[in-house]
Order: structure tokens, then C-alpha cells, then sequence
């Protein structure tokens, strides 16, 4: 369907498919700005379904199917790049967390170990030293050396910092498909991190390491996604400016996969485990499998975004799941204090984390 903008005569494609039924529309003019609300059934609003500028006839129905199925075929296609753009792709950062968390999870390694592990990349080194010297983890100007931070925090305090220095470049980006400004989703990223390990210490506290970690990348995946809907950035944005879908329904529709998908595909290849790959999976979903740190990412996510500290629009298509509260048997006004807690975390860790260059 094609709509002219009352403001400025300016006409915008808006495809049949992503138009919903019985509702109206609205999205921005591109060309005047001013907000075009529409009813997809008032004829006044419509133009012919026709190229404009040429004056060709309308699609027949045999047209029509053919363009359907043409449009299915670029959609697989393009499942397809995105699937293999993920195999090999392992950043340097990959391979320091991933040997880290297997140093941690293994019980007769010692504070040697790790950090030999992390003195491998001097980047990360250098950003966890100065995370660690920062005042969150009371240690101002006391650390010295990796060695020095292990003995001072301990592994598992040492691991969540070269997690939270090391992935932070790669969540600090611009993400223009989304919309999205630098560091935004960093910032939602270490509030469902604070959130999960919060969460984990209160009723499962053997899970709060990987919640921390699972909650720090559990959205990684449109990193991988963001190009691709930059590529198809005017068909994303008709249907995300409708007013009736989120991100993910958006990157389904545009591009036949999403985000979480995309991140677990991609954190198998890094060699993550299983165990954290399938709740970040189905964080949106957690009663498909996630099992209890499913829950845990999907609680913190639902909680950050209620604080604040979400990705704009997109949050208030977010409810949590009810089985989530039944399984992890938190109360309403635990919740409250959680998300409280999230705020001034967030707020303690990211001056060090993410206002100042690392």
C-alpha cells in the first residue's frame, strides 16, 4: 500500500504484509517530519499500488504471489549470509572471556591462572586494571598487576571485571540500523548484568557468575544483525514506526531471524558454554528451555528496562513472564528494590566503564 502524506503530498510504500488488520497506523514523513497517522482501509489516505513516478498499472494477483515468493527468497537468502557471516567470526576479546571462564570453572586452577590469561591481551589488561582501581570495587590506586587484582578481589570478582572491560567495545557501538546512539546498549547491557547477578545471589546464588555474564551479552547478537538492517533500514523502520512492533518482531520480519538467535549462534562459535548460550536464546522467551538463568536474564532485562535503562521505544512491548516470578519466587516489592539496586550500580560502575575512554 502506498500513503500520501497529508502535510507535504510526499508518498511512502508501506508493504501490504506489514500492515495490521483493522488498525491504524502511524510513522513520521521522512521528507516534511510532521506524523502521518492513516487508516490502511480509508481511501482518501491511499494511492494506487503502482510505481508513481511511471505510472505503471497495478500488480495482478499472479504478480503479486510471484513478488511474494521473490521477497520470501530474499529473506532466506539473507538468513543464510547472516548465519555464515557468524562462522569464524571470533574477535580477539572472544578468546580471552572464553578461556577465562573455563580457567574459573575449573576448581583446581588458581589466581595465577587467570591471570596469566588475561596478561595475554595488553587491551583488556589495561582496561581491567583500570576498572579494578576504580571506586565501585573500593580499590582506587591499590592494584597494580592482574596478579595483584586476583589476590586483592579474588578469581571470581577478577573474572566478571576482564568480562565487563573486554566485551565493552564491542556493545559501546553506534547501532544506526536500530537508531540506536553509542553506548546505549552498552548501558542496557551492564544494567540486565547488575540486574542478573542481584537476582542470582538472592535465590540461586551458584548461578550468579554465568547470570552476570549471560545478562552482559545477552543482546549482543544485533551487533551481528545491525548491518543488515541498516541495508533494509526504510522497511525496518515502516515497521517499527507503525507503532505496533519491537525489535524483535521487526528483525523477524526484515530479515527472518533475531537477535537472540543470532547471539546464541554466535557465542557457540566462540566456544561459550551451553549452559549460558541457551538462556541468551531464549531470554525473551524463558519458558522455552531457558531453564532457571533463562529467567534470571528475562527478570534482570524486564527490570533494567522499568529503570530506565532500556533501548527507548522499544521496551514498552516488554512484559515479564509470570512463570518467571512463579519459578524464582521473587515478590513485587523485591522486584522494586532489585530494580532500584540496577539504577545505582549502573550508575557507581559506568563512569569508570563507560564515560570515560578505556
Amino acid at each position: 500500500m502506498k500513503i500520501k502524506c497529508p502535510f507535504c503530498d510526499a508518498v511512502h510504500h508501506i508493504p501490504d504484509a506489514l500492515l495490521p488488520k483493522g488498525r491504524k497506523i502511524a510513522f513520521q514523513c521522512k521528507k516534511c517530519g510532521e506524523r502521518v497517522q492513516a487508516d490502511p482501509g480509508d481511501a482518501k489516505m491511499s494511492v494506487p499500488s503502482c510505481d508513481v513516478s511511471e505510472g505503471k498499472p497495478s500488480l495482478s494477483e499472479k504478480e503479486s504471489s510471484t513478488r511474494a515468493k521473490h521477497d520470501n527468497a530474499i529473506v532466506q537468502t539473507l538468513k543464510s549470509k547472516i548465519r555464515m557471516s557468524l562462522m569464524g567470526f571470533i574477535p580477539p576479546v572472544a578468546h580471552v572471556i572464553t578461556r577465562a571462564q573455563a580457567v574459573m570453572a575449573d576448581p583446581d586452577a588458581g589466581m595465577k591462572d587467570l591471570a596469566q590469561v588475561i596478561e595475554t591481551d595488553p587491551g583488556i589488561t589495561a582496561r581491567a586494571l583500570k576498572v579494578a582501581n576504580s571506586a565501585y570495587y573500593g580499590l582506587s590506586g591499590k592494584v597494580t598487576s592482574i596478579t595483584h587484582a586476583s589476590v586483592l578481589l579474588g578469581n571470581k570478582i577478577l573474572g566478571e571485571i576482564i568480562t565487563m572491560a573486554g566485551i565493552r567495545g564491542f556493545l559501546g557501538e553506534t547501532l544506526k540500523g536500530y537508531g540506536l546512539e553509542s553506548g546505549i546498549l552498552w548501558r542496557h547491557s551492564l544494567a540486565v548484568a547488575m540486574g542478573s547477578r542481584l537476582i542470582a545471589e538472592k535465590r540461586r546464588a551458584g548461578l550468579a557468575e554465568d547470570a552476570f555474564v549471560g545478562g552482559l551479552i545477552h543482546d549482543a547478537g544485533m551487533i551481528m544483525l545491525d548491518s543488515h538492517l541498516f541495508e533494509r533500514k526504510e522497511e525496518f523502520q515502516a515497521i517499527i514506526e507503525d507503532g505496533s512492533h519491537s525489535f524483535l518482531e521487526g528483525e523477524r520480519m526484515a530479515l527472518g531471524i533475531d537477535h537472540s538467535e543470532v547471539g546464541a549462534e554466535m557465542f557457540r562459535e566462540w566456544g561459550l558454554p551451553y549452559s549460558i548460550v541457551k538462556p541468551i536464546a531464549s531470554h525473551h522467551s524463558p519458558s522455552s528451555s531457558g531453564g532457571e538463568l533463562g529467567y534470571i536474564i528475562h527478570m534482570a532485562d524486564i527490570l533494567a528496562r522499568k529503570s530506565g535503562y532500556g533501548l527507548g521505544l522499544d521496551d514498552r512491548f516488554y512484559e515479564m513472564d509470570n512463570k518467571a516470578v512463579e519459578v524464582l519466587g521473587s515478590e513485587k516489592e523485591e522486584l522494586k528494590m532489585i530494580g532500584d539496586e540496577i539504577g545505582v550500580c549502573v550508575e557507581r560502575v559506568s563512569k569508570e566503564v563507560l564515560d570515560e575512554p578505556l
